[in-house]
């Protein structure tokens, strides 16, 4: 019984820190992102804070092999879930800042590692890894209105938001989801607009990054299609330059 469970175990985070993983990943982080704000009610309220807490769970596992790594993760998911949970009962201007910024932190961390994972390993590309470039793709919308909601508390008026009167709340974070998304996009409808310098920069910062990733992505990706298929067939051209290489290092 105890090496089932040790086999089961086992199998589960080979899963979720396999390429598997970040399907997974990739299905709960479209749940918490556009399946809550379709209704508005604070009972999905609380369902999308569910969802982003097994999403921060999630992430804790496929985040990487390294303890040090997934200790640091932890600690921060563990922050931000209790921050967020804790907006429920005190929805104060500090508890809902600190909040974010813990899971700001979180967010940088995850995305770092889904970009380490897609674009620094030399395994073959999969459906599964394609996923995991979507789900970094999200996930920088999701970091950006993060950062824009912290920005917002705590440089007032900083974006011409009409939710929320000119105080953060979620409606005003659902907003700057939007507001994130479309400019990733770069579709800059202009009914929200970044006010200050600082707002402006970031806003500009992302639209860099919406245009940029997808081009660096899909070359990674055929770079890394092309050499897979040269190391299975055993291109001699391949060899005789890793040969020369090597012969010029030991000199």
């Amino acid at each position: 019984m105890t090496a089932s469970r040790s086999d089961i175990f086992r199998r589960f985070t080979d899963i979720w820190l396999g390429d598997e993983g970040l399907s997974a990943f990739l299905s709960l982080l479209f749940l918490a992102l556009f399946i809550g704000p379709m209704i508005d009610s604070p009972a999905v309220r609380l369902l999308t804070s569910l969802f982003f807490s097994l999403l921060m769970v999630s992430g804790v596992f496929a985040i990487s092999r390294r303890p040090l790594v997934r200790c640091f993760a932890g600690l921060a998911a563990f922050a931000a879930i209790a921050l967020r949970w804790l907006t429920h009962i005190m929805p104060t201007p500090a508890v809902r800042c600190w909040s974010s910024l813990a899971l700001l932190v979180f967010m940088v961390t995850l995305t770092v590692v889904l970009l380490v994972k897609v674009f620094m390993d030399d395994r073959p590309v999969t459906g599964n890894r394609i996923r995991g470039a979507i789900a970094a793709y999200l996930m920088f919308g999701v970091t950006w209105s993060i950062l824009y909601g912290l920005i917002d508390q705590l440089l007032p008026q900083a974006f011409n938001l009409s939710a929320g009167g000119g105080n953060y709340n979620p409606e005003t974070q659902e907003s700057l989801v939007y507001f994130s998304f479309v400019t990733l996009t770069t579709l800059g409808y202009g009914d929200i607009t970044p006010t200050h310098h600082i707002s402006r920069m970031f806003a500009v910062m992302e639209a860099l990054t919406g245009q940029l990733y997808p081009a660096t992505l899909l070359a990674r990706l055929v770079s890394l299609e092309v050499s897979h298929r040269d190391r299975e067939r055993g291109d001699p051209q391949q060899e005789v330059e890793r040969g020369a290489s090597e012969k010029g290092h030991s000199h």
